[in-house]
């Protein structure tokens, strides 16, 4: 029996003066079973591995555990995206290019624990 993976993205954005969006997305779906794993990040750049056949990834972060800003980045000098907030945790979810190999997050603390899951 076939492994598939998917993930269907629902809720609202509430506030900020224009009232309530719905963000409700079409089911992306993989038929390739791939890994979640558990890493801790230090303080500066971390290099994350992206498994052979991934076409995206969920990163998600307790906030207990954000007591940094995390920034994605490339591994060029860039400044990165803010993905996270120190005290603001959440979950996520960006498509991944089957070129790429790996991407950096940056951290401004040493973070025991962010899961990353791959599709």
């Amino acid at each position: 029996m076939a492994i598939t993976s998917s993930i269907k993205i629902k809720g609202y954005v509430q506030g900020y003066g224009a009232g309530r969006m719905e963000i409700d997305t079409t089911p992306f779906t993989d038929s390739t079973a791939l890994p979640s794993v558990q890493i801790g990040v230090v303080i500066g750049d971390n290099t994350i591995t992206v498994p052979t056949g991934s076409s995206a990834v969920i990163i998600s972060l307790d906030p207990v555990l954000s007591t940094g800003e995390l920034f994605l980045k490339g591994v060029a000098g860039d400044t990165g995206r803010r993905i996270f907030s120190i005290g603001l945790g959440g979950t996520i979810f960006f498509p991944v290019d089957s070129t790429v190999a790996s991407f950096v997050i940056n951290s401004t603390a040493a973070i025991p624990s962010i899961k990353f899951s791959f599709l």
